[in-house]
């Protein structure tokens, strides 16, 4: 560990020498932005509520993509009409054009729609915010969220339903690359890390309200009170700035001004950091951006530390932690209902996430993701040594009905429990919110647009998959099985975050690509 920050720490200083090389041989418009981005900018005179104003109006779309997200589960008992299940008398009506009951396969499709819905998203946000400006396809997304919402409230068929979840998630994987990117690019170091985590943030507190909702609310009225929130995001995007980079780089050099005076006071001198926004820019377009730019010698690496962070987000296990916590609440002999469990574990998530965002400027994003891999892995092959217990007892009484092995599994009960707690609140501190808040720093600003959109699309094509194969799995190989290979991709996180993943705390893009052994000219 102690090499790699080693290593971190030379490449920042060899690129200013490199960078001093090229300017005393090359006295270019490019030569001269690459001076003025090695100049520290004095940011103590800025103001750092504005900040979180657009921080919290941009990421509102990441609420609402955590309502889509979390809407199946508490609902899923009113559209299957399981038995005792609060399901108010319209609802029931077979007569009713209202009457809409789903099967088992049907319910899949709705609750795995939203990721495929996210995963097309992803793949044209970056061109969407490149062409059209940040603040303006955030504008723009609250007609589909609303549209969305709507489908599912009139919904008088499943088709319906599916059309409205992937819509849904069509927006929610718009705003997982562009909502980051935005205020990566408005932050200041000091507060860069406390506000990357307002995506995740929101997203589980997205889901925590909408299971809440789930509690006495039947699925329509909780899905006309959804509608709502778009509204709300819509208002609070019209209120906010452009991203001064995006204004710079399409010439609008006094929208800039103004943005930069919004977000950062009236008290600050703003010179310095447009002149390097200018910079950067000059950089940028004196060199032709092409999508295969993703995969050339300069770029290569920070995409593949990108798409690595989701990876080991969506194959850490949370989906198997979460579809088998009913099972683990009954193990561990809680009469609990499973929507009031489901609730308890929603919270668990926002209490420990908002901890993580209180330490992330203090302990640094790589220290939290690592934290949040072995923790992760502590609690996956507990559980899978506790299911394996439990699999080879339910052989074993099949075999030998006399067997007393049920009662090792019952005092065993604390464990399943114990390790999904653990889990959830690893999992919020560091693998949960850390890529959405990383891949917005590590990756260059030539190639930001497509190399969101990827990261975006691996997130959501790899959560796609785990749903919609996760029963198979266990299946195949038994919940233990399931958790012990999640687990394993656990070890495999814990040594990415060891060897592959630079420390962005406090560090200028420079420095952050200098990590990666980046020329100087490729920075931005």
């Amino acid at each position: 560990m102690a090499s790699v920050n080693e290593g971190f720490v030379a490449d920042e200083d060899g690129i200013h020498e490199k960078s001093q090389d090229l300017e005393s041989k090359n006295s270019s418009p490019s030569a001269k932005a690459r001076q003025i981005l090695g100049a520290d900018i004095d940011y103590s005179a800025a103001r750092k509520a504005p900040l979180f104003i657009a921080t919290i109006a941009a990421s509102w779309g990441a609420f609402i993509l955590g309502s889509f997200l979390g809407w199946s589960s508490p609902v899923q008992p009113q559209l299957q009409h399981t038995p005792n299940a609060t399901v108010p008398p319209h609802i029931t009506n077979e007569e009713s054009v209202w009457y809409v009951k789903l099967d088992n396969t049907q319910m899949a499709m709705v609750g795995s729609f939203v990721n495929l819905g996210a995963l097309l998203g992803a793949l044209c946000g970056g061109f969407l915010m490149d062409r059209f400006g940040r603040k303006l396809v955030l504008i723009s997304l609250s007609l589909p969220f609303v549209v969305a919402w709507l489908l599912v409230v009139l919904a008088v068929d499943p088709s319906m339903l599916y059309i409205g979840r992937i819509l849904g998630g069509a927006a929610g994987g718009i705003v997982s690359v562009v909502a980051p990117s935005y205020v990566g690019e408005i932050s200041i170091p000091s507060v860069r890390g406390l506000l990357g985590f307002s995506f995740q943030l929101m997203v589980v507190l997205g889901i925590l309200v909408v299971s809440l909702f789930g509690l006495g609310l039947d699925w329509r009225l909780i899905s006309a009170i959804e509608a709502v929130f778009p509204f709300i995001f819509l208002v609070s995007v019209l209120y906010i700035p452009e991203s001064p980079y995006y204004s710079v780089k399409k010439g609008k050099s006094s929208e800039a001004r103004d943005a930069l005076k919004w977000l950062r006071g009236p008290e600050y001198d703003m010179e310095q950091e447009l002149a390097e926004m200018e910079a950067r820019v000059r950089i940028e377009l004196s060199q032709k951006s092409r999508f295969s730019d993703l995969w050339s010698s300069w770029a290569w690496k920070p995409v593949m530390v990108a798409i690595g962070l989701m990876v080991f987000q969506q194959l850490s296990g949370i989906n198997a932690a979460l579809f088998n916590a009913v099972a683990i609440f009954e193990s561990a002999g809680s009469e609990l209902d499973t929507l009031v469990a489901a609730v308890l574990l929603n919270v668990d998530q926002v209490v420990f996430c908002f901890i993580s965002s209180l330490l992330v400027e203090r302990l640094g994003r790589r220290t939290l993701f690592l934290i949040s891999e072995i923790g992760m892995c502590i609690s996956m092959f507990a559980l899978g040594a506790f299911f394996f217990i439990k699999e080879e007892c339910e052989k074993e009484l099949t075999a030998t009905p006399t067997s007393d092995c049920q009662q090792q599994v019952t005092v065993l009960g604390w464990l399943p429990l114990t390790s999904l707690i653990l889990f959830i609140a690893t999992f919020a501190v560091g693998a949960g919110p850390m890529p959405w808040l990383m891949f917005s720093e590590i990756l260059p600003a030539r190639v930001k647009g497509p190399g969101s959109s990827v990261a975006s699309f691996t997130n959501w094509f790899l959560a796609f998959i785990v749903t919609l194969t996760f029963v198979d799995i266990q299946e195949a190989i038994g919940s233990s099985g399931a958790f012990w290979m999640f687990g394993g991709f656990c070890v495999l996180g814990i040594l990415f975050s060891i060897f592959l993943l630079p420390e962005t705390k406090g560090k200028s893009p420079e420095q952050i690509q200098a990590f990666f052994g980046i020329h100087p000219a490729c920075f931005v």
